[in-house]
């Protein structure tokens, strides 16, 4: 018969566990939540509490040995999380939520995935950064909605590499769809007229290096950045390779970026083909390359979901929102 409660002490890190006004524990709960739970009768297999240094969870209907496992998983992990970094966020709540899911293994601790000091959040997540480190691929496609992480662990396993000396240079490159008329008022060539553009490039590299560290390493191109359109003509030779925003490649684009591919090198291409600004969006080199090259071996294709976005918990609802509103008008 299972208990109907348990008691998970937590010592020391009990307030990082706990978070701020004891959020972390509603998280946790709303992962037990029974969705088939009828109107009026209790929604949550287990409840839990925030009590001193401990967290109590209490049975509810239809619990099983299962779920208290997993409950035991989840605060594990936080209170490793705690005791290493000294905090817990609110997205490493739902890291540990998502890889708990399955789990029933109560002897072997659950570790939260890492890539430079960043935590990852959900197992789609955590196969991509295995294909990014993975050198048998040197080609990954990285696709879907905004908010999940494609570009920032690309910029992640990128320094990872620079740093164990696996490549000497980065390069980041994106389509510059709008140096026309928007970006043609602006001073400057075609890659200063790009540079605001590129803020998210340089934001990841900040959250992996120093500010010092990185203009060093700008300054004698071992990152460099650029507009799509300078890389024609060019062999990228042992370099990490990333093209952001390819939905908005056209197709003569992404073969000559594909074919920039040199000896020692990977590239990783990300986008989202919902955010296409293409004057026509049948025109993207993207959803043309991944249809033709989606079973050449070295070659490894990850479509992130709505349920992978790590950004606001609301942007995954405003994504499904648009999604089922651009269906809706599709089939009127």
């Amino acid at each position: 018969m299972t208990e109907t409660t348990r008691v998970f002490p937590l010592g020391e890190v009990a307030q990082a566990v706990f978070g701020p006004l004891h959020r972390h524990v509603a998280q946790i709960q709303e992962a037990f939540r029974d969705p088939s739970a009828p109107r009026g009768a209790p929604a949550y297999r287990l409840t839990f509490d925030a009590q001193g240094d401990k967290i109590i969870a209490r049975a509810g209907p239809g619990v099983t040995e299962a779920d208290f496992v997993r409950a035991q998983r989840i605060v594990d992990a936080l209170i490793d999380q705690a005791r290493r970094k000294g905090r817990v966020r609110e997205g490493e709540v739902l890291a540990a939520i998502a890889f708990s899911e399955g789990e029933s293994e109560s002897n072997t601790p659950m570790q939260l995935p890492q890539l430079g000091g960043l935590t990852l959040r959900t197992p789609r997540q955590v196969h991509y950064v295995e294909a990014l480190r993975d050198e048998n691929i040197d080609l990954i496609f990285g696709v879907g909605p905004a908010g999940t992480g494609k570009t920032f662990l690309a910029v992640a396993a990128a320094v990872e590499a620079l740093k164990q000396e696996r490549v000497d240079k980065i390069i980041v490159t994106r389509p510059a769809v709008e140096a026309g008329e928007k970006l043609g008022y602006l001073p400057g060539d075609l890659a200063e007229k790009v540079d605001p553009y590129l803020q998210p490039i340089w934001d990841a590299f900040r959250s992996q290096m120093s500010d010092n560290d990185l203009k060093a390493r700008r300054e004698r191109r071992v990152i460099e950045v650029a507009p799509l359109a300078f890389m024609r003509g060019r062999t990228l030779s042992n370099a990490f390779v990333i093209v952001d925003e390819a939905q908005n490649a056209t197709v003569l684009q992404m073969k000559m970026t594909l074919t920039r591919l040199g000896e020692g090198s990977r590239m990783v291409v990300t986008g989202d083909p919902s955010q296409i600004d293409l004057p026509r969006s049948d025109q993207s080199g993207l959803a043309h390359a991944i249809s033709i090259l989606e079973d050449v071996p070295g070659v490894e294709i990850i479509r992130f979901a709505a349920q992978d976005i790590v950004r606001h918990r609301l942007v995954a609802h405003i994504v499904e929102a648009y999604h089922r509103d651009e269906g809706a008008r599709g089939g009127s």
